[in-house]
């Protein structure tokens, strides 16, 4: 399916856009959908100043014009892969995202902090369940990136697992990315037949589903979702032995349907080929046909050694004396 950027869109996408839709489906000339996969659009922080421009010059006094200002401002370093937000009297004015050292006024100053590396959130043993009913047991995995102080330390309380050390409890992050799960995981059977869409074989089209639902939801926190992916799948352990019998039964019944039908050529391509060669003497009587094909049919679908046997009697002489 192939895939466009925000450059190729009309206005109207355009518009769609900007108003919070992050997919759309187009049909081109040959009437075939175009999937279109954009990158979610955050809107950044304001930056502050750390020039110190507010801070206060005395004149004419030079020691002090200088001295002045370092003594009312403070020093902020900021790490790389970091961000900081800035508040004074607890109102906010602004981010540092650039990493370096800053100058502030120190009144009143207050910053939170927060890392903006690449993280990941693991989700284990999540039961689900699947669209025909069927309890399942999923462990997914969820990569991340944080891009806003504001959103992440202001807007929204405990974000993510390891952000705030004084939160406890279930993190937004990992509620919301547990209720898409569920929700995404409802729509497919555990396994279907061949050709049908189930959990086992629509690993991509699920994650991309997975991405999107997560992404729309978390966009208050400022995380940019990377992955999300199924990394096991089971049935939940009540019904876990009835699936699995019922799997070795569907297993065993193909196996037999393969075996059968390989007899069947095998026998007709063996009475084929001696029709063919005793073409020149006697033709093959009924009977004898009868016989051959269903010890062919015995030997091969049998799931035993054969043990040969030779029949001595009158009625095998009377067969074979013209042989």
């Amino acid at each position: 399916m192939p895939t466009t950027f925000a450059t190729d869109l009309t206005k109207e996408e355009m518009q769609n856009l900007v108003s919070g839709r992050n997919t759309m489906d187009r049909g081109d000339k040959n009437n075939g959908i175009t999937e279109y996969c954009l990158e979610p659009i955050f809107d950044p922080d304001p930056t502050v100043d750390t020039t110190c421009s507010g801070c206060i010059h005395v004149a004419p006094a030079p020691l002090v014009c200088l001295s002045l200002p370092f003594l009312l401002c403070n020093f902020v370093t900021i790490n790389e892969r970091e961000h900081a937000a800035a508040m004074y009297c607890g109102k906010y004015v602004g981010s540092i995202q650039s990493p370096g050292f800053h100058l502030l006024p120190c009144c009143c100053l207050q910053l939170r902090r927060i890392s903006t590396a690449t993280r990941t959130m693991s989700m284990k043993g999540l039961k689900v369940v699947d669209s025909r009913g069927n309890p399942v047991v999923v462990s997914a995995v969820v990569t991340f990136e944080p891009t806003s102080a504001k959103k992440a330390s202001i807007d929204v309380q405990n974000p993510w697992p390891n952000e705030s050390p004084y939160v406890s409890g279930p993190t937004f992050l990992q509620l919301q990315a547990e209720a898409v799960l569920k929700q995404v995981t409802s729509r497919f059977p555990y396994e279907a037949p061949e050709g049908q869409p189930s959990l086992q074989t629509e690993g991509a089209s699920i994650s991309h589903q997975l991405i999107s639902n997560l992404q729309s939801r978390v966009m208050i926190t400022g995380a940019r979702i990377l992955s999300f992916d199924l990394v096991d799948l089971s049935y939940a352990p009540e019904i876990a032995q009835a699936m699995l019998v019922r799997q070795q039964a569907s297993a065993l019944v193909d196996a037999r349907k393969l075996i059968v039908e390989a007899a069947v050529d095998m026998t007709t391509m063996a009475v084929a080929q001696l029709e063919e060669k005793m073409q020149r003497g006697a033709p093959l009587p009924d009977s004898m046909k009868d016989r051959l094909c269903a010890n062919l049919l015995t030997v091969v679908c049998s799931n035993e050694a054969v043990t040969p046997t030779i029949g001595v009697g009158t009625a095998a002489a009377d067969t074979y004396r013209d042989y």
